[in-house]
């Protein structure tokens, strides 16, 4: 469906009655009455599955209601409106996550806008279209893969001769050498080549947050598997970059109000919390910033800290925490903290070998 959104002359999406006083507005505006943020956050389009593949492959759409009377307007200026009148939110508080508390439907069609604007047909990572999906609603589970696979490849899920569609969707990222489907607070697979890859079942983002960047790279050689543009990093006090950095972004940032926890560490971890992340308060310091895993780490292993630097969240980016021992285990995480892009390498799987 996904190809067939981005061939179609036009997409028309249609939404309910309540919706006719939006769309009027709309005709003859820039912004739209807060008002009526109540009205679009109870439209089922908006949070649909299918929602998402539909609004951003398409090359033109255009958004009408039942009974319409008329009232119909281009998607572009749609999304603008909407956007507009979310971002002017922020300046009543000031913190963004009281908007994403009263409208969280809204809070993740104001993500798709951004993935529309910037990113084309088969452009967005993996990770980009998890981070979306996460916050929408379908009626059975494959549909949520069925989806997300619509928004990144022209390949249908029974064309990959794999019955599950989480490990179809996992595929095709492969196929594209995207594997930013890796930072997913999912359980990693249990067979020994592949333990930094997530087990198919569900496929949560690690931070339900808007991410930019192509995605993961990572290539086979030697019959051994690699993580490319990954960022290196040990345990080690936080320096004056590293922390200045953090206490920036924390600074500008519409998150949450500045001075509410003790340390900068714990600042960090109230941010993420407001962001939509669950995982451990434990957090790894290194010297560039502070890793917070999904789950807690083991204290009896010695622990490295692989930082992606081709898809990234302004606060930092996803990564793994690799704990070695007999056998190695990779933990998905936040990254928080300052993404440095020269010294990034090329790191080996460990047990990739067939």
């Amino acid at each position: 469906m996904g190809f067939i959104y981005s061939r179609a002359e036009e997409v028309i999406v249609v939404l309910s009655s309540a919706a006719r006083p939006v769309l009027q507005q709309m005709s003859t505006s820039d912004h739209i009455d807060r008002v009526h943020l109540d009205l679009l956050e109870q439209e089922e389009w908006v949070t649909r599955a299918w929602t998402y593949q539909e609004a951003v492959n398409s090359q033109n759409l255009y958004i009408t209601c039942e009974e319409s009377h008329g009232a119909i307007v281009q998607g572009s200026h749609f999304l603008n409106c909407l956007g507009y009148t979310l971002s002017r939110l922020d300046s009543g508080s000031g913190l963004a996550s009281d908007k994403r508390q009263r409208y969280p439907r809204l809070d993740a069609f104001e993500d798709l806008i951004a993935d529309y604007m910037i990113a084309g047909y088969q452009e967005r990572s993996a990770l980009q279209v998890m981070s979306n999906m996460d916050r929408r609603t379908q009626g059975r589970r494959e549909d949520h893969f069925y989806a997300m696979i619509g928004a990144i490849s022209t390949t249908r899920a029974s064309s990959c001769g794999i019955l599950d569609p989480c490990e179809a969707f996992m595929s095709l990222c492969e196929r594209k050498g995207d594997y930013s489907f890796i930072y997913s607070a999912a359980k990693r697979d249990a067979r020994t080549p592949k333990r930094w890859r997530p087990a198919p079942g569900d496929l949560p983002s690690i931070l339900p947050w808007h991410c930019f960047g192509a995605g993961q790279p990572g290539h086979e050689e030697l019959g051994s598997f690699y993580l490319d543009a990954m960022l290196h990093l040990g345990k080690a006090a936080i320096d004056e970059d590293g922390g200045s950095f953090v206490e920036r972004w924390l600074a500008s940032s519409k998150i949450r109000a500045v001075g509410s926890a003790e340390s900068l560490e714990e600042s960090a971890y109230v941010a993420l919390r407001a962001m939509g992340f669950t995982g451990s308060p434990e957090c790894v310091s290194t010297s560039h910033g502070f890793f917070f895993p999904w789950e807690r780490l083991s204290k009896d292993r010695e622990i490295t800290i692989l930082v992606a630097t081709a898809v990234r969240w302004t606060c930092g980016a996803p990564g793994l925490a690799r704990c070695d021992g007999n056998e190695e285990i990779y933990t998905p995480g936040v990254f928080f903290g300052r993404v440095d892009n020269g010294a990034a390498v090329s790191v080996k799987a460990s047990g990739s070998r067939e």
